[in-house]
């Protein structure tokens, strides 16, 4: 994740904050409501993609295994509820810094079923 993709990503939630510090939500939601869809779904779609890039940096999985291990992996992510918390800091909180947290959290995971895989095969 370069750092102009992270200050983009902070800056929109800087303005998520501002937006709903300022603005009633149901205005937000009615008279700003193209802008705020835009930017929501702006968020979202780079919320994923940093903790796309923090959990599957450097992840090896051998292609014999790879569709087993990709159910394991969803499996232990959606039973984490970690997902969740990284939706919370985005929307609820707009912390950046804490949806890297999550992410970091993820990545253990992710890589931990991983090398599993690696256990598995020695």
């Amino acid at each position: 994740m370069t750092e102009t993709v992270m200050s983009e990503y902070r800056s929109l939630l800087v303005t998520l904050k501002r937006n709903k510090e300022n603005i009633p939500l149901e205005q937000l939601k009615a008279e700003y409501r193209k802008g705020y869809d835009q930017l929501t779904k702006k968020i979202q779609s780079m919320t994923r993609e940093v903790i796309q890039d923090v959990v599957l940096g450097g992840l090896r999985i051998d292609r014999s295994q790879a569709d087993q291990k990709y159910v394991e992996i969803n499996t232990a992510i959606k039973g984490s509820g970690i997902m969740k918390k990284a939706s919370q800091a985005a929307f609820i909180q707009q912390d950046a810094d804490l949806v890297l947290e999550y992410a970091s959290q993820l990545r253990e995971i992710v890589h931990r079923v991983a090398k599993g895989c690696e256990q598995n095969a020695s």
